[in-house]
């Protein structure tokens, strides 16, 4: 699985609720400032849950791969640490012989195994480094009082910059990227969105589009900001091949 450098992407502020009002240049810095603050120095443990759907190819010929694993990660003083269950694992083993005997038989849990990154599970865990990271090459755009499941938030409508390869940018002829996040009262990250639509040519005749939508929802413990649910949907088309993949990832944190 590719990672999105991915992409992704917040104090109630005090603006004027008159929405003709553009927003202040320093709203980005006051968030750069409220995520500082959280250093990630004390320990933290969730059980995690990925799910997964990959399609290929479309209509009657199109191709579905999906599955779903859970294990436990621990990031502390000695680095991060997954755990897999042993039954986990001789499972992800059982569907590998049965694969090399009948190659059409499915292996949704090693295909799982195989979407679990540790890189997106200390993101996941340091969602305040990673979120800094991504807010230093957005642009604000937008910023206005808001609702959240309800509850009042400050929204900041963002222009995001990803980072692409030269070859890449190369071959892109448009990109549209755009990011949402809300702000609780103490200034950090309820939850954001993002949206990336991209299109390009390749050798003056293959065209193709490509689209990414990424969501998550973020909790504060202690010193950390934790992204507990990352949900991701991809899709690409071009060259007369065409093709969608969904995943999740759920952090159930432990005391």
């Amino acid at each position: 699985m590719t990672t999105a450098a991915p992409l992704a992407l917040l104090a109630a502020l005090a603006l004027s609720a008159d929405p003709t009002i553009g927003p202040r240049p320093d709203a980005l810095a006051e968030l750069q400032v409220a995520l500082s603050r959280l250093t990630a120095r004390s320990p933290a443990a969730a059980r995690f849950t990925v799910r997964f759907e990959n399609v290929s190819g479309g209509g009657s010929d199109a191709v579905r791969v999906s599955g779903e694993v859970g294990g436990e990660a621990v990031d502390g003083p000695e680095g991060l640490q997954i755990r897999w269950s042993r039954a986990l694992l001789q499972q992800a083993r059982d569907e590998e012989r049965r694969h090399a005997v009948t190659p059409e038989s499915p292996t949704p849990t090693r295909d799982g195994l195989a979407q679990v990154h540790s890189i997106d599970l200390a993101n996941r865990l340091d969602a305040a480094g990673s979120l800094r990271d991504e807010l230093s090459r957005a642009t604000l755009i937008e910023e206005k009082d808001d609702l959240l499941d309800g509850v009042p938030a400050r929204l900041l409508v963002l222009k995001l910059a990803p980072a692409l390869q030269a070859r890449e940018r190369r071959y892109l002829k448009s990109i549209d990227a755009v990011g949402r996040i809300w702000l609780g009262p103490d200034g950090l990250p309820l939850a954001a969105e993002a949206r990336v639509v991209g299109k390009g040519r390749v050798f003056l005749i293959i065209t193709f589009e490509t689209e990414v939508r990424q969501a998550w929802r973020f909790t504060r413990v202690g010193d950390r900001l934790v992204a507990v649910r990352h949900e991701d949907e991809r899709r690409w088309e071009g060259a007369g091949e065409q093709g969608e993949r969904k995943s999740s990832l759920v952090l159930d944190l432990l005391p």
